[in-house]
This record gives structure tokens, C-alpha cells and sequence, in this order.
């Protein structure tokens, strides 16, 4: 004779009664307890930034500024503001060669535009560069978009002390519309650009150089400036992206 043993047959009424009633559950309509979902798929990793140019200048003569000064190859120079007055300082050192603003008479700097690309700041791009500087004066970026607009940041960088390297990411830059000739902002409105496509980048300086000039020289014989206000840049890079100009 076969004995029955009582806990079994519970478990299996019990089982029975919870299958039946979800069952039930399901044709009545309430909704069964969703699965968990699935974990999204890991985002793309964002591109790095490339080196777009690594301006380097001649280290002959003492000179002005001028597209003949750079040796960065495929580059357009475009002077802002006072930026004729720039000096391409020369010499043997570490800090050689260098460009000079203290003989500039207002606002001054430059951009550099690839004949070949555009570049794309978004993301982690950024410029890196050496300075040293004197008083109040910082180097600051400008940025000039295709449309002709020309932006100067807010973030501004340079130490009394020594040459210092110092980089900027234009992510984190506010931007102000800067008047080409006389390098004043324009409006106190900021300005949010659009980064994915920058026709020129460089820096600029705000301030007017305390340098004292003797009528009658030419710019690059007049005497260096006193203490007092002036950037001096050693070194020059943009890393970003490359947009075909075609």
C-alpha cells in the first residue's frame, strides 16, 4: 500500500494554486512585473583631440609679425587690433624665439588660418601655450567663425614670475564679439558659437604695451618696454579636430 505524505501533496496544491492564479491574473488583463531591462550600450568614447599646428616663427632677425615670419607650413597670419606692432623677438635661448606685445599701441594679437581645413574646438580641444607676462596683461583666445564673426574668451592665463605652459579649452570659454581694428568687445551679450567649424584661432591681449617709442624707428629698433605691460609667448599649439575646407 502506497502512503500519501502530507507534505508533498500541500506543496503541490500550492504550487498548483499560484500557477492557476497567475494564469488568471494574465487573462484578466493586470500586467505582470516587467523584466529588468537591459543595461544601455556604452556610449562611443569621444574622439581625442589631434595637434592642428604648432606655430613656429623664424629666429634670424628681430621683426614685425608678418606671414614671412612664420614657418608653420600651410598657415594664413591675420593681424588684429594693434597687431602690426607684434615683434618676433630672437636669440639663443630656451625662450627663443618669442613674439613680443609691449611695443603694441592698443589691443593686439592674431589668429592663424589652415589653408586646407577647418577646425572643429568642441569636445576636449584646446590651445596650449608659454608665456610669460608683466602688470595686468593675460593672453586670452580668439577665435574667428566662418561667417567672418570674430570672438575673444574669457579665460586668460600668464604669470609674472616665469614662463609657464598653460592650456585653455574652449568648451569652457565664454565668448564676447571683438572689433577687428580697434580690439575692444562688442556687446554685453555672450555669445554661443557654434565650435564644429572655426575658420581661425589665436590669442590676443586686451591692454594696450607700455613700451615708449622714439619717433623715427622702425618698430623692431625700438628699445624693449619697461616693467610694467607686456605678453611675451614662447610657444604656440591648437589641438582639435580637422573639418576639409572642400
Amino acid at each position: 500500500m502506497v502512503r500519501k505524505t502530507p507534505g508533498i501533496a500541500a506543496t503541490a496544491v500550492m504550487l498548483l494554486s499560484l500557477g492557476a492564479g497567475g494564469t488568471f491574473a494574465q487573462q484578466r488583463g493586470v500586467p505582470a512585473v516587467p523584466a529588468t531591462p537591459a543595461a544601455p550600450a556604452a556610449r562611443g568614447a569621444v574622439q581625442p583631440p589631434q595637434l592642428l599646428f604648432n606655430m613656429t616663427v623664424e629666429n634670424q632677425t628681430r621683426l614685425p609679425l608678418t606671414q614671412n615670419s612664420v614657418t608653420t607650413p600651410n598657415v594664413d597670419l591675420q593681424l588684429y587690433g594693434d597687431g602690426k606692432n607684434i615683434i618676433v623677438a630672437t636669440g639663443t635661448g630656451a625662450n627663443f624665439p618669442r613674439l613680443f606685445f609691449g611695443l603694441c599701441k592698443g589691443p593686439c594679437g592674431f589668429t592663424l588660418r589652415d589653408r586646407n581645413n577647418y577646425f572643429d574646438l568642441r569636445g576636449r580641444a584646446n590651445i596650449k601655450f608659454t608665456t610669460i607676462i608683466s602688470g595686468f596683461h593675460r593672453v586670452r583666445p580668439i577665435i574667428r567663425l566662418v561667417d567672418g564673426t570674430l570672438l575673444i574668451g574669457d579665460q586668460a592665463e600668464g604669470s609674472v614670475a616665469d614662463y609657464h605652459p598653460y592650456q585653455v579649452s574652449f568648451s569652457e570659454c565664454r565668448w564676447l564679439r571683438l572689433d577687428p581694428v580697434r580690439g575692444v568687445t562688442l556687446g554685453g551679450n555672450w555669445v554661443e558659437p557654434d565650435l564644429s567649424k572655426v575658420d581661425e584661432v589665436g590669442y590676443f591681449d586686451v591692454i594696450p604695451g607700455s613700451g615708449a617709442w622714439t619717433e623715427g624707428l622702425a618698430v623692431e629698433k625700438q628699445p624693449a618696454p619697461p616693467a610694467g605691460g607686456w605678453i611675451a609667448v614662447t610657444t604656440f599649439e591648437l589641438w582639435g579636430l580637422p573639418v576639409s575646407r572642400n
